[in-house]
């Protein structure tokens, strides 16, 4: 559970592997120039979560980031604990993973590689992953949608006032006879300017940021 929590939390991950890649974003203007602030993963850099779940069970834990890895051509970020080995991407305001495992509602999907943020577009704006799942032995494609619910609020994570909060809902799709079907919601998570992931809701749990530090 401490892995997928992690995995969760900065929705980043282990070695390449595959995507099919459909973004459906309906910002028609161009978008403005993004410097990739909401992921500040400097080599050295470390940031500390805290994960409590309904029944007030606590894990904590730290992630480092320890330097750079390409993956099929894309440079990413190694951010790191000793059961987590994520990976993580920036360019022109939009913001990849590459992440090894996601169960969600007797869904499972390995090997993914995912669009979890944009900066740059405004509340309202959607797109998505398409991936394989499988479910029962089964296996049929999914859909993951990302959607930007708020744009610049402030938001209080463990007593901290955090500002220019960008807030992003993931909900997850099964693809029935090339019909989607609602899984549900797996997550809202919410990107501090400067700091990166704050806090993450889930259905069972909350993850949240008690600290970090920031190298040059």
């Amino acid at each position: 559970m401490k892995q997928l929590h992690a995995l969760l939390a900065i929705l980043t991950v282990s070695a390449l592997l595959f995507s099919c890649s459909k973004e459906m974003s309906r910002a028609g203007d161009t978008p403005p120039v993004s410097t990739c602030d909401y992921a500040p993963y400097t080599t050295g850099s470390s940031f500390s979560y805290m994960n409590v779940n309904r029944s007030k069970d606590t894990v904590k834990y730290t992630l480092t980031v320890s330097g750079d890895t390409t993956i099929n051509g894309n440079v990413y970020k190694k951010v790191t604990n000793d059961s987590v080995f994520t990976c993580s991407n920036c360019k022109d305001g939009i913001y990849t993973q590459v992440a090894s495992i996601l169960t969600f509602q007797g869904y499972r999907a390995d090997d993914l590689q995912l669009t979890y943020l944009k900066d740059n577009v405004p509340a309202g704006t959607t797109w998505s992953d398409t991936i394989s799942v499988t479910n029962g032995g089964i296996t049929s494609s999914g859909i993951l949608e990302f959607t930007v619910t708020q744009k610049d609020i402030t938001k209080t994570v463990n007593g901290k006032d955090y500002t220019q909060v960008i807030a992003v809902r993931m909900d997850a799709f099964a693809l029935l006879l090339n019909n989607p079907v609602s899984v549900g919601t797996i997550s809202t998570s919410y990107y501090g300017k400067g700091v990166g992931l704050i806090e993450a809701d889930q259905l069972q749990d909350t993850t949240t940021i008690t600290a970090y530090i920031l190298k040059p």
